[in-house]
């Protein structure tokens, strides 16, 4: 249950979104962010609330009891993520299972329906230049609780990212020339022992090398399926399929510099006994981007035009609500990050990049 109390968010912003500012022990982190931005967690809470009843069929007490199973596991294995998640909780006056359920939402939802996103990942030849890029696909009132994260955690690499209010992590990436983006997978399959997706994210973006976050999703696995882009400033990228039994990366095929993804399974290697259920337009949109990006060397110009491509409209890459829509088919292009890992520049945007809206550039040096 929220409480009832009047409390204003914090100022800082850009576009109307603002940016929660943390540093120190997991705690300290987790009360700043709850403390900052309050208004926008109770506003993700009710999205949410909303959301998983049309997405699964739960509503808000059962989805905390749901979140709540895979507390035992995280507890033990993953405790600075359950006190972050507690900071969040006593900053923003809400309960800690609020916030554990929308840490939990893509176990609780998106083991039903997937979101439309599309990512790449690029290696300019000539220049050496790792690019990592994405358009977020989701319904439209979650941009209302979003916000941006500047985190310097006790022993770990400062992270700049653009996610959702009381959620650890999502889209970002840290000093060390880190980067990840994420694309959602339907499957029924979930690992209750694993790492919850946006839990799985933020220990990523406490490593400093694709290398290491690549042994800590093969250690810790990830709760539910999901794809994560991951890629560093000297060139270590791939698109990793995760699921409950085993990762299935994804790398640029020969003779190319690029990959890609959406939101269906198309790796040769995925673990057995794991299925998918994609919408149809999560093939055509792989296609557009392989048609768009083959044989061309990537800039973030280049990309902002490639993720801007309506091809296919409503259900393009740059996605439009459909006519009539319900449910999660009104999800539509909520944003757009494109990274340059080797300048450690951030380049965010909201709404349809095809409408060319304003751009924020983020330096970590």
């Amino acid at each position: 249950m929220i409480h009832s109390t009047t409390v204003q968010d914090a100022q800082r912003e850009w576009q109307g979104v603002p940016e929660v500012v943390a540093s120190g022990s997991a705690w300290d982190i987790g009360f700043a962010h709850g403390s900052q931005i309050p208004n926008r967690i109770r506003t993700a809470i009710s999205n949410y609330e909303e959301l998983f009843q049309e997405t699964a069929d739960c509503d808000w007490a059962e989805s905390k009891n749901r979140a709540s199973t895979y507390l035992p596991s995280l507890e033990q294995n993953h405790p600075d993520l359950v006190e972050e998640m507690r900071g969040i909780a006593e900053g923003s006056g809400v309960d800690f299972q609020d916030v554990l359920a929308l840490n939990l939402r893509s176990e609780i939802s998106l083991t039903n329906y997937s979101d439309g996103c599309t990512s790449i990942v690029s290696q300019n030849p000539t220049t050496s230049e790792v690019f990592l890029a994405q358009n977020w696909d989701w319904v439209g009132e979650a941009g209302r609780s979003t916000a941006f994260f500047n985190i310097r955690k006790t022993g770990k690499p400062r992270i700049r990212m653009l996610g959702e209010a009381g959620i650890l992590a999502k889209f970002g990436m840290n000093e060390a020339g880190l980067g990840i983006c994420m694309n959602a997978i339907r499957c029924g399959t979930v690992n209750k022992n694993a790492l919850p997706v946006h839990l799985a994210v933020r220990r990523v973006l406490e490593c400093r090398s694709f290398d290491e976050a690549f042994a800590v999703l093969e250690k810790n696995l990830v709760a539910s399926c999901c794809n994560f882009m991951i890629a560093d400033r000297d060139g270590n990228f791939a698109t990793i399929e995760c699921t409950p039994k085993g990762l299935a990366p994804i790398r640029p095929q020969p003779g190319s510099s690029t990959t890609f993804h959406t939101n269906h399974l198309w790796s040769p290697n995925v673990p057995d006994g794991i299925r998918d259920h994609p919408s149809k337009n999560s093939f055509s949109r792989l296609e557009r981007i392989r048609e768009l990006s083959n044989g061309q060397e990537a800039d973030m110009a280049k990309i902002r035009a490639w993720l801007a491509d309506e091809q296919g409209t409503p259900v393009s890459i740059c996605r439009s609500t459909p006519p009539l829509a319900k449910g999660m088919e009104r999800m539509e292009t909520l944003a757009t990050v494109i990274m340059d890992l080797q300048k450690l520049k951030f380049e965010a945007s909201f709404g349809k990049p095809s409408l060319s809206p304003p751009v924020r550039t983020i330096l970590l040096d």
